[in-house]
């Protein structure tokens, strides 16, 4: 999956690293200690087209080539509102992590993509 920055396309990867990330990000915090489950939150606020958890996933899964700053975030985000909207966005990486074998536990079965089962004939 890639989004449109400065001109150029940048995958958004949803590796370990990012899923640690999102985790950090979109956790909560007590009495100054953070204590993650950020992880669970991700396909609610995907689902919801929450602007700041999607904010905070692409700046996770874009890397080093992504956005650094608020204003590059706003570029990308402006452009998500205006081409596909927030929930059709979430809709898509919802999507993507339900391929990913290290993701598709956090997808609801009801959400992914079923792909179709070759019959196979039973030679007996």
């Amino acid at each position: 999956m890639h989004i449109n920055f400065n001109g150029k396309e940048i995958e958004l990867s949803f590796g370990l690293r990012t899923l640690t990330e999102i985790d950090k990000e979109l956790g909560f915090e007590m009495e100054g200690a953070n204590l993650g489950e950020g992880v669970e939150m991700l396909v609610p606020k995907l689902q919801s087209g929450n602007i700041i958890g999607i904010s905070k996933i692409i700046k996770a899964a874009s890397g080093k080539n992504g956005p650094k700053t608020y204003e590059n975030l706003e570029v990308i985000l402006d452009d998500i509102a205006e081409n596909e909207g927030f929930e059709a966005f979430g809709e898509q990486v919802i999507e993507e992590l339900g391929k990913r074998p290290m993701t598709r536990n956090l997808v609801p079965e009801d959400m992914k993509k079923k792909s179709p089962v070759k019959a196979v004939e039973n030679e007996g």
